[in-house]
């Protein structure tokens, strides 16, 4: 042993040292040997207690001592089945493995299957935990749908349309900004010949969120993010302001317009049907005044 030294949270190496302590104050003269076991191989109480742990944290409840007897509500003596002891360690994997499972039920009935793919591992993806932070913010951004696209931003009522800023296209998805957008050409083909590298599958057999769930391709849709505005600029507020008032002017002018046309239209049918025509005739005066 390099040290006896006790580290953090040994309760039992403590206690040792204290009956240790005790011992040496006791009988000045003991000889006291500390052994180090390197495994419980070929040690019968060592090999006792890691099947008594093993026991414990695997199935405490599925095995019982028997025979054991217990006084009951009634201070009556019985014979019954007493559970085994169970392990700090094995309570936590419990309570990790409960709420992991009511999150991923949670997370399912709120999500949907064709835009949000659930992780197979409840481990933190570590090629994105070991980017920058922004970089690593627009990555889970776009894979959650979350994102500053023209139809997340539609959906929220944070724009009036959902049509591409970079490009006429009239929606701007994930697809479109991974694919399509002609905006980022050249960054679509880099990602993609890498996709197609860790794969072996290319743009025409992912699906944008097919590809955010597999930890493969998280690099090369990082480096496709780095080099790109994708997830990160929209158009400035006053423009967009600007751009979204004058369409609802356009729309407000067309709907009065409207408005003042039927009206009209209903004056005139009106004044038809109780015998007073829409327009009357030209006096004789102002006729001659237009010959003249």
């Amino acid at each position: 042993m390099e040290s006896d030294e006790p580290g953090p949270g040994q309760k039992y190496a403590l206690e040792a040292r204290e009956h240790i302590a005790a011992l040496r104050r006791a009988a000045p003269d003991i000889v006291i040997e500390v052994r180090w076991c390197p495994a419980h191989e070929g040690v019968e109480g060592n090999e006792k207690a890691d099947e008594w742990a093993k026991l414990a944290a695997e199935e405490p409840d599925a095995r019982g001592v028997e025979g054991l007897k217990w006084f009951t509500y009634s201070d009556r003596l019985e014979e019954r089945a007493m559970p085994l002891p169970r392990s700090l360690a094995n309570i936590k994997r419990e309570i990790t493995e409960k709420k992991w499972a009511e999150a991923r039920k949670w997370a399912g009935g709120r999500t949907s299957k064709k835009k949000y793919k659930m992780p197979t591992s409840q481990k933190p993806d570590s090629t994105v935990a070991g980017s920058a932070k922004r970089l690593a913010e627009r990555f889970y951004q776009l894979k959650t749908g979350h994102c500053r696209t023209g139809e997340y931003l539609h959906w929220t009522r944070s724009r009036l349309a959902a049509q591409c800023w970079w490009c006429p296209h009239p929606r701007q998805t994930r697809e479109h900004l991974l694919k399509g957008c002609p905006k980022w050409r050249k960054q679509q083909r880099t990602l993609w010949k890498e996709v197609w590298k860790e794969t072996g599958k290319g743009r025409r057999w992912r699906k944008a969120h097919e590809l955010f769930a597999d930890r493969r391709c998280s690099q090369a849709v990082l480096n496709f993010l780095a080099s790109t505005e994708v997830g990160k600029t929209v158009p400035a507020a006053e423009e967009d302001a600007r751009s979204e008032a004058s369409e609802w002017e356009l729309r407000e002018r067309a709907e009065r317009e409207e408005e003042r046309r039927a009206e009209a239209e209903a004056l005139g049918r009106g004044m038809e049907r109780e015998g007073h025509p829409l327009f009357l005739p030209t006096p004789p005066f102002m006729a001659l005044a237009g010959e003249e």
